[in-house]
């Protein structure tokens, strides 16, 4: 077995200098020291460089940790976790979810389930020899069917209009390609055991070029929709722009881009009606050739656009193995028209707080779940929508609670059809516990993520919270910590921050958020909180204006007890009124937080009361939130706090995490 650095040696290419590897579609250039899949640069730490180096180096090869942990980290001393967080974040970033590329050897360590091919500097021409085909380069394995769709953000801009304008303005510094310069564009194959699809930009067709801003609009909506499509990857918009203009054969363009389905459109005025033409083309041969008209009023552009859309999904929705069940992992649906309704609601899902948007996406997972009630995609997606803590698709009471146990039942089948990967395992302990109170469940759950992926700093995010809602902060913030350490874009330090504070060391709080505020600065979360650090600093003047980079709920929230502390009882008032007007149903447990800091005990029991009976998911918080501090010495307080049902059984404790020492000092506590 070579060691890192050392190339296995080629036969009959002594005279030539190794400059790189090849594996798949990843390409390893070791002068620069950086790894690109399929010409993009992967975002790889060193550790993960040299990591991957490592495994490409002795490809087929079992690679002991100990080997893989001298060679990610020389010289250093670090544990086999790091190990795993890095091969963790290696696969994430070359698509290897499933690790079937980087394979885990149980015990052992890993091996890289590929072959792996030298690079070198050209080869000597002679003129004499007849030219030597280029090596074929192995396919790289297809990526995971049915991966999780993104919820949040959402994939379609909320205002085409808006959208139109911005990238058309930016696409008009773009030289379009000049005629007659098509081999001079190269060709990029196309992945094997994947779909990709580009949508070139669509053409206007009118005479004084009066639709050329709608056109660009209707392209990007097209493509935004189809990142929802699961299975299936887009092309850059950056990546067509060659294309625009005069129509082009789509072999032509489906080589030069690397892609096998090509979407192409034009917009025109036909009798005073926009008049707009849709196709597309499979280069691989399977789909039929699709090109429809459709023509509305100027009026009607949004139903326009919307029926062009619809023959582009539903065209895409027919692909062979598209939607039909996958018979590794038990996902997926083999109805169509399940598949369909999954995919208006994947791809309609704002993830924010627009009740309308949310209750168009609930109607269509209902109706993908009524046709195929063993979609378990549905299933999970349908329990994250009713797991939204503001509840924006609730008008009531009664409405509220039925959701809160819609979450439960939705993940609960999602996971028994299968659906039972470590972060809906996560999602599904969050639920449990905010809406259920179920901490045995929800720490079940923790424990069978853990045990499919080990720790990851998602998995510790969770666990810190689980800790801190059972009032245990310093285990929390060390946990907290290790996530940060893991991974400084988790929210490890956010939620370290918020437990520092309730511990009363806005010293610490402020220095672990103000790590993370420059990568996010209107974070709502750690604007909130550092005006939190200013109020309990006793400088409610400058919590002020950073609250107005939070969100609404935090702003109202942090306003109206800033106003208290500066004596301005009728500026605290106007937020306080203002808060029940729009979060009373959803988010009791912060009006309760205000009344608690403004010392009015007898309103604050009785916001908190609703709050843990509407299973309100802030109600987590009581045992450690600042703001509930004049609550503590009130006998009501134990009481409530009673009603959560916090373990305190020591068994469970060190189950939990905590050391021998803690165990002891709380079960003498209680």
């Amino acid at each position: 077995m070579t060691s890192q650095g050392e190339s296995k040696p080629v036969p009959g290419r002594a005279d030539r200098a190794q400059v790189g590897w090849r594996v798949g579609d990843i390409d390893i250039d070791l002068a620069r020291a950086r790894a690109t899949l399929r010409g993009q640069p992967l975002a790889l730490e060193r550790s993960g460089y040299n990591l991957l180096l490592h495994l490409v180096e002795h490809a087929g090869d079992t690679v002991g940790k100990d080997d893989l942990l001298q060679a990610g980290w020389p010289g250093r001393i670090v544990s086999e976790n790091a190990l795993s967080k890095a091969i963790g974040r290696l696969r994430q970033a070359i698509g290897d979810d499933r690790g079937e590329l980087v394979r885990t050897v149980q015990g052992y360590g890993y091996h890289l389930a590929a072959e792996a091919e030298m690079q070198f500097t050209p080869e000597p021409q002679a003129t004499s020899a007849a030219p030597r085909p280029a090596p074929s380069a192995p396919a790289a394995p297809s990526p995971s069917p049915w991966q999780r769709t993104p919820w949040k953000p959402a994939a379609i801009a909320a205002l085409l209009a808006i959208a139109a304008i911005a990238t058309w303005s930016w696409a008009a510094r773009e030289p379009a390609r000049p005629a007659g310069t098509t081999t001079a564009i190269a060709t990029r194959p196309t992945p094997a055991g994947e779909d990709v699809i580009a949508v070139l930009p669509f053409r206007d067709l009118s005479a004084n070029g009066s639709l050329a801003i709608l056109a660009d609009g209707f392209a990007n909506h097209v493509r935004d929709y189809m990142q929802g499509v699961p299975r299936l990857r887009i092309v850059n918009r950056a990546d067509t722009l060659a294309w625009r203009g005069d129509r082009h054969d789509s072999i032509e363009a489906a080589r030069g881009i690397g892609a096998n389905l090509i979407v192409s459109g034009d917009l025109d005025w036909h009798d005073g009606n926009l008049h707009a033409t849709v196709r597309l083309s499979d280069t691989h041969g399977r789909l039929p050739a699709l090109e429809r008209s459709f023509e509305r009023p100027p009026a009607e552009q949004a139903a326009l656009l919307e029926d062009l859309t619809a023959a582009v999904a539903l065209a895409i929705g027919d692909r062979p193995g598209a939607w039909r069940q996958d018979p590794r992992g038990g996902r997926g649906t083999a109805n169509p028209e399940a598949y369909q309704a999954y995919l208006h609601a994947a791809t309609r899902y704002a993830g924010g707080r627009d009740p309308n948007s949310q209750r168009r996406t609930l109607v269509a997972l209902e109706r993908a779940i009524a046709l195929d009630p063993n979609y378990a995609d549905a299933w999970i997606a349908l329990g994250e929508l009713f797991s939204d803590g503001n509840a924006p698709w609730a008008d009531s009471v009664e409405q509220l609670r039925a959701g809160r146990e819609r979450s439960l039942a939705a993940l609960d089948r999602g996971i028994a059809l299968g659906a039972d990967t470590p972060f809906n395992l996560l999602t599904r302990s969050e639920a449990r516990l905010l809406y259920g109170h179920d901490w045995q469940g929800a720490w079940d759950d923790i424990e069978a993520a853990a045990a499919k992926e080990g720790e990851t700093p998602t998995l510790l995010v969770w666990q810190a919270r689980f800790l801190a809602s059972m009032g245990h902060l310093d285990e929390a913030i060390a946990l907290g910590g290790r996530a940060g350490a893991l991974d400084p874009q988790s929210n490890g330090r956010r939620n370290q921050g918020w437990h520092y504070l309730g511990k009363g060391d806005t010293r610490n709080a402020r220095a672990v958020l103000m790590l993370v505020l420059p990568d996010l600065p209107e974070n709502p979360h750690l604007n909130f909180y550092l005006a939190l650090a200013d109020i309990l600093d006793g400088q409610p003047q400058a919590a002020l204006p950073r609250l107005e980079s939070s969100s609404t709920l935090f702003r109202l929230v942090g306003t109206a007890v800033a106003q208290h502390d500066l004596g301005d009882r009728a500026a605290s008032d106007v937020a306080l009124d203002k808060l029940v007007d729009n979060y009373a149903l959803a988010d009791s447990y912060w009006i309760a937080g205000v009344h608690s800091w403004r010392g009015e005990l007898d309103q604050a029991f009785e916001w908190l009361d609703r709050a843990i009976d509407r299973r309100d998911s802030s109600v987590p918080y009581l045992p450690f939130d600042p703001l509930m501090k004049n609550l503590r010495a009130d006998p009501r307080y134990a009481q409530r706090l009673a009603r959560l049902g916090i373990p305190d059984d020591p068994a469970f404790l060190a189950r939990a995490g905590m050391s021998a020492a803690r165990v002891d000092a709380v079960t003498k506590k209680n």
